[in-house]
């Protein structure tokens, strides 16, 4: 049941972006769009920036798999591609502001996923400082181009942007990601 509710509420937020303001959006639209109880909604997230994220982090599901197999930059077009189909969405979560803001979330979760990624196929040794630095670096760029491309109505390809943020990379994580 879990699992369904929160697909549920997350698609009535979705439904709603297309009909006003994702700031004039409240936990009670939301759950009366979903046909669900409030106790339900906070079951599953602590406010509406949770549930923002969560929806994000479904756009990125099976990229990790994608970056095995297929490399870095068809990891990157492909996670740029699933967010054209949430255009609306992102482009006004990316535009909130303030306590657990979508923009601070995408810092996070791109730094730990680059990081992740390089201890599992490397091992926690690489991480010097050097490589800590260069993911924070990268972390910052790469979050920031996203947010902004976010904001400004995702303009150009996906392949375009995926190459921005591939080519901007430090080429030392671009060797230990690749």
């Amino acid at each position: 049941m879990a699992p369904s509710a929160k697909r549920t509420i997350a698609a009535a937020l979705l439904d709603l972006v297309e009909q006003k303001p994702l700031e004039k959006i409240s936990v009670s639209d939301i759950v009366k769009h979903a046909g669900v109880g409030r106790q339900t909604f906070y079951n599953h997230f602590k406010d509406k920036n949770d549930l923002i994220f969560w929806i994000f982090l479904r756009t990125l599901s099976g990229e990790k798999a994608l970056m095995a197999h297929a490399g870095l930059r068809v990891y990157l077009t492909k996670l740029y591609s699933e967010a054209q189909k949430y255009r609306r969405f992102l482009m006004q979560a990316c535009r909130q502001e303030g306590q657990n803001a979508l923009s601070d979330a995408i810092y996070e979760q791109t730094y730990h996923y680059y990081r992740n990624w390089i201890v599992l196929r490397h091992g926690k040794a690489v991480l010097n400082d050097e490589i800590e630095f260069a993911l924070k670096f990268n972390a910052h760029g790469a979050s920031d181009l996203y947010v902004q491309w976010a904001k400004d109505g995702m303009p150009g390809s996906a392949e375009v942007q995926a190459n921005f943020a591939a080519d901007c990379m430090p080429q030392k994580l671009k060797k230990l990601l690749g």
